[in-house]
């Protein structure tokens, strides 16, 4: 099997529980994954522009934001799906009824949350988000939508899901991230598409790529992919959704995958 693309998510995976990653191991590898002609494809639900950012020293990079919803590379731009401005109303509408969650509206740029939203939630957007705003009212809010992040206490994390699935049909689907935190993404707009629309512009397909990960935000990547890769730091039910397991992200499971199981090959 010959690759020619590895995407990965985030945090949790790609990145340790500093929010880093090992960045002279991870050079000498890239510089290998150049010189064979694969792609290395960040695919987070951080904003691309963000990735971009975060990944400057790699302007090649493709990066796949919002958890599907956005694709860009510095040379190329951005191209995005958001929401409708009437979708938007009808999911506030719905999330109206739920007032102990915590709620950010994620558009390309900025991060729209309430100014009398619970500080530290607010502080957490801040440090997740590069550009954040506070707003008296979301319903406000004039900016496109490509997803909402949501903040729930943990123990609640699964019914949330199983009640807003069916009211927010067709309109937006939940993500969760772990427990106490989810996306609402729009339908269809998951990980996977996003690496199947890349692979399409790239001329790569599926049985040509390996993804990690480490949530069900993942799932579809993982499933899309030839080869899905696991943290030994997801939950267990998670670890058997995956092809194979490597090892966690504390200890820079991707980048010992890539070495062992791609580069030695």
């Amino acid at each position: 099997m010959t690759i020619k693309l590895i995407a990965t998510d985030m945090d949790g995976t790609f990145l340790n529980n500093h929010g880093d990653y090992n960045r002279p191991r991870f050079a000498k590898i890239y510089a290998e994954l150049q010189r064979r002609g694969i792609q290395f494809v960040i695919a987070s639900g951080h904003q691309a522009v963000e990735l971009v950012d975060f990944f400057k020293d790699y302007p090649d990079m493709w990066m796949i934001g919002g958890n599907g919803a956005e694709l860009m590379n510095a040379q190329a731009g951005l191209t995005a799906e958001t929401f409708s401005a009437a979708a938007t109303q009808q999911i506030l509408s719905v999330l109206a009824d739920y007032p102990e969650i915590q709620i950010a509206l994620c558009g390309t740029k900025t991060v729209h949350v309430l100014k009398q939203a619970d500080p530290g939630f607010v502080a957490d957007m801040g440090n997740y988000y590069y550009q954040l705003e506070t707003v008296d009212e979301l319903t406000q809010v004039t900016d496109p939508v490509v997803k909402f992040d949501i903040i729930c206490a943990p123990a609640m994390t699964d019914q949330l899901v199983y009640e807003l699935t069916p009211k927010l049909a067709e309109i937006a689907v939940p993500a969760s991230g772990g427990q106490g935190s989810m996306d609402l993404i729009q339908p269809g707009m998951h990980k996977g598409r996003a690496l199947k629309l890349l692979g399409n512009r790239l001329g790569i397909r599926s049985t040509e790529m390996v993804a990690f990960g480490d949530g069900t935000n993942d799932l579809e990547m993982l499933r899309y992919v030839q080869t899905g890769v696991v943290m030994g730091n997801a939950p267990v039910e998670m670890q058997t959704k995956g092809d194979t397991v490597t090892e966690s992200n504390e200890q820079d499971g991707v980048l010992t995958y890539i070495e062992n199981e791609i580069l030695r090959k």
